[in-house]
């Protein structure tokens, strides 16, 4: 008897022993929210719930946004720059951990930041290049999250150039930068080459790229011209074209600018008739592969003379702006088309007939000379001119062979001139 109650009291015993507790929940996360802080959209508010308090760690991806404490509230304000950028149709989530290993995300959204590849270029006048940033046609890969706003984007407008050029060793940069609210802008005419970046902007930051277009210059136009040819004889302009590039390379960025020859490029010929009238075009072409040129015209009177090379876009990268050489003047000389006598060989006592036919054709008061005994020049007599011609028969008494030339005075297109010698022999 007594051996058995050990027994049972031992199995008493052991029945009351309690079972080990089972292990304790972990602390659940409610909905992760995101939304907009401010109404500049530059933060974003990211809050949760939780059942228990405990301390949180928020990420995006692998980016760190930042940490809680248990006894802080459950939110985290996060400047928008912080996110990192997702792809036109990426998306990323807000992960919320707790200390204990449980853990929730948000919904998907985009932090994307439009990056053009190029900027589109054309010359709206003469002395201006525009650019303009292409519209972004991109789908949105998470459309209407709680992010998303309008297409709204404003842009970072870096221009550069090199502020010492005739400096070879100097490869210092200089520029200016604006902010703008459009996607396009003109550049004026400086003479000198740049480098143009266009970024644009939204409530994600500021693009890492952006459109990026290379501003050349014509720097140097020679221009060569006679001072005076014959009305309506022919007048050559003869010169050289050179213009310049920008290299920028580095970080922080370095800037070099490069001379080169303008080959195969469009030479256009102005005339105009005083420094007060307008320019009209005479004509237009083109140099060789050193950036010569050459343009032979008819003159039309007293001129002055300037050769311009426009601006042009092509389709690449870059453009280049114009030039207008240095303004020459050319003026016109009365143009003898013939002086002669109708018969240079005249018995004594005949009147001989002198003839003059000249270009401007207007009605000059010509002047018949001979060559006196002693070589001076002496006048003979006036013939008013019709339509540029005339014809004049006078009485000359001196045997032997005479040399004589008209002189012929300015018209308002034409400068004064003499004809060639030309001779009458008396028998």
């Amino acid at each position: 008897m007594l051996k058995r109650t050990l027994v049972l009291g031992l199995i008493l015993t052991l029945q009351a022993v309690p079972a080990p507790a089972a292990p304790a929940a972990g602390t659940a996360i409610g909905p992760v929210t995101i939304a907009w802080a401010d109404a500049n959209h530059t933060t974003v508010r990211i809050t949760w719930t939780e059942t228990t308090p405990v301390a949180n760690t928020v990420t995006v991806g692998i980016q760190p946004l930042g940490t809680t404490t248990a006894a802080q509230p459950n939110q985290l304000v996060v400047d928008a720059t912080s996110f990192p950028r997702t792809g036109a149709g990426g998306s990323q989530q807000v992960l919320v951990a707790g200390s204990d290993g449980t853990e929730a995300r948000s919904v998907a959204f985009d932090s994307y930041v439009y990056s053009p590849e190029a900027l589109e270029l054309s010359s709206p006048s003469y002395d201006r290049v525009r650019w303009t940033v292409p519209e972004d046609d991109s789908v949105d890969g998470t459309p209407g999250d709680p992010l998303d706003l309008p297409v709204r984007y404003r842009y970072e407008v870096d221009h550069n150039f090199d502020p010492n050029p005739d400096e070879p060793g100097d490869w210092s940069c200089a520029g200016d930068t604006i902010v703008t609210d459009v996607p396009t802008g003109t550049v004026a005419r400086t003479g000198r080459p740049s480098i143009i970046w266009v970024r644009p902007m939204n409530e994600w930051g500021t693009s890492s790229i952006g459109g990026f277009a290379g501003l050349n210059a014509v720097t140097g136009i020679k221009l060569a011209a006679p001072s005076a040819t014959p009305y309506g004889g022919t007048t050559t302009l003869a010169g050289q074209v050179k213009w310049r590039s920008l290299i920028i390379s580095g970080q922080p960025p370095t800037c070099n600018e490069w001379e080169h020859n303008a080959r195969a490029t469009t030479v256009v010929v102005h005339q105009r008739t005083s420094a007060t009238a307008p320019w009209s075009v005479v004509g237009t072409t083109r140099t060789d592969e050193q950036g010569n040129y050459r343009a032979a015209f008819r003159n039309p009177g007293h001129r002055q003379y300037r050769v311009v090379v426009a601006n042009e876009v092509p389709a690449t990268l870059e453009a280049r702006f114009g030039a207008d050489s240095a303004t020459v003047g050319v003026r016109a000389v009365t143009r003898v088309v013939s002086a002669k006598f109708i018969q240079p060989v005249v018995n004594l006592g005949t009147q001989p007939q002198a003839y003059l036919w000249v270009d401007p054709a207007g009605t000059q008061r010509a002047a018949l000379q001979f060559k006196n005994a002693s070589g001076a020049w002496q006048g003979v007599i006036y013939k008013t001119l019709y339509a540029g011609r005339g014809l004049i028969a006078f009485p000359w008494n001196k045997r032997g062979t005479t040399q004589f030339r008209w002189w012929v005075p300015a018209t308002p297109t034409a400068d004064a001139t003499y004809s060639g010698i030309f001779s009458l022999t008396v028998r």
